[in-house]
């Protein structure tokens, strides 16, 4: 029974987790980032989903939580990101949704973020950026949809 236990557990582990990235878009054409407490790069708003959520209750769900923002619509697939070292934490295959937010940019979960601010398209920080977000944020400004 244990080994069997085990085995499937094992297996579950082998598997990416599934996560989304948001590219927040303010009424007035600003994309909200968010900075990391761990590692104090700039990253998009987003995270893991959870089991029971779909797509686009997760979205909405980790917006909400770190930027105090609301979902007002999913605009566009932006890519999927499938690459093992994408993340050092873990392997998430990551879908990045281009959305447009209403609301006040606030700090949620100060666990994870640590400051959170919006810019012109034209003028993002240069960085450092976490993950693979500056490829995200490059990849929406070309309007390409890629799988990478």
């Amino acid at each position: 029974m244990l080994s069997w236990l085990w085995a499937g557990l094992r297996s579950l582990l082998k598997r990416p987790l599934i996560s989304v990235s948001l590219i927040a878009t303010l009424p007035n054409g600003e994309l909200v980032l968010i900075q990391r407490a761990d590692d104090g790069g700039w990253s998009l708003p987003g995270g893991l989903i959870d089991r029971g959520e779909t797509l686009a209750q997760a979205a909405a769900r980790e917006l909400r939580e770190e930027t105090g923002l609301n979902l007002v619509a999913v605009e566009r697939l932006v890519g999927v990101y499938s690459s093992p070292d994408r993340d050092p934490r873990l392997h998430a295959v990551c879908i990045a949704l281009a959305v447009t937010v209403t609301g006040n940019l606030q700090v949620g979960d100060r666990h994870e973020v640590q400051a959170i601010a919006s810019f012109p398209p034209d003028r993002l920080p240069a960085g450092p950026y976490s993950h693979d977000h500056a490829r995200q944020l490059q990849d929406y400004q070309s309007g390409s949809v890629i799988l990478a």
